[in-house]
């Protein structure tokens, strides 16, 4: 079963977007600070020490922990 724009692209007829859907401006959005990065350093960042000291299951728990709490501080300061 063929959809509608498949017919009409059959018989020769083009799609065309409302001219509304195209003009809508966005809101504009204020940049917000990322976590994320501080987390996977925390993570990279610790499995590398813990490895450096044979331990590098715990250093990668406590080095996402300190990553994930990094984070949260930026959320907190960001959130305004």
């Amino acid at each position: 079963m063929a959809f509608g724009w498949h017919l009409a692209a059959a018989r020769g007829r083009t799609w065309r977007w409302p001219i509304r859907l195209l003009a809508t401006p966005c809101p504009p959005k204020d940049p917000s600070a990322a976590g994320g990065f501080l987390v996977a350093l925390g993570m990279l960042g610790g499995a590398g020490v813990g490895f450096a000291i044979g331990q590098a299951t715990p250093g990668f728990l406590v080095g996402t922990g300190i990553g994930v709490l990094a984070a949260v501080l930026v959320w907190l300061k960001d959130r305004r």
